[in-house]
């Protein structure tokens, strides 16, 4: 029976792992923080909540964060400087600005200081949960390109 069993582990193929969306969520209001929690646990996602933007530089050069939430009002500093700040620690990091308002000029003013969208609070499921799982779409489409297997997939058609 143990000869079995370690035949059967010895021969059983790893299943690919997905990889696991990282969230980090910078100065996010608690009623959100809630509702972030509360979706990364249905998704399984890993989400890191800072109160600092300083504890969140730290955390976006040292670690990569697919998407990172950024709230409007940062006390002590421009939500701008912060966002270049954090697409300049995370070049790679999909910047969603959390903003009570949102309309074309603050969408154009967020895609100019580095950021990818804008997220209305207070977060509703449905929506945030829409926008986290397009920015993720877009990344794995970018993930493939880069590692050649969207070209792969085009030359066995």
């Amino acid at each position: 029976m143990w000869l079995s069993n370690w035949l059967k582990k010895r021969h059983t193929v790893p299943s690919p792992s997905t990889p696991r969306l990282r969230i980090l969520a910078l100065s996010i209001a608690i009623d959100d923080c809630v509702s972030l929690r509360w979706l990364a646990q249905q998704h399984k996602w890993e989400l890191r909540l800072t109160q600092s933007p300083r504890e969140a530089f730290n955390l976006a050069s040292q670690s990569h964060f697919e998407i990172i939430l950024c709230d409007r009002n940062q006390p002590g500093y421009p939500w701008r400087e912060v966002m270049e700040r954090l697409a300049a620690c995370s070049p790679r990091s999909c910047i969603l600005l959390v903003s009570p308002v949102s309309d074309d000029d603050l969408w154009r003013s967020v895609l100019e200081h580095g950021g990818y969208d804008v997220l209305r609070r207070p977060l509703r499921e449905n929506s945030t949960l829409h926008a986290i799982l397009a920015v993720w779409r877009f990344i794995s489409r970018e993930m493939d390109i880069s590692t050649g297997v969207e070209a792969d997939r085009q030359v066995r058609k």
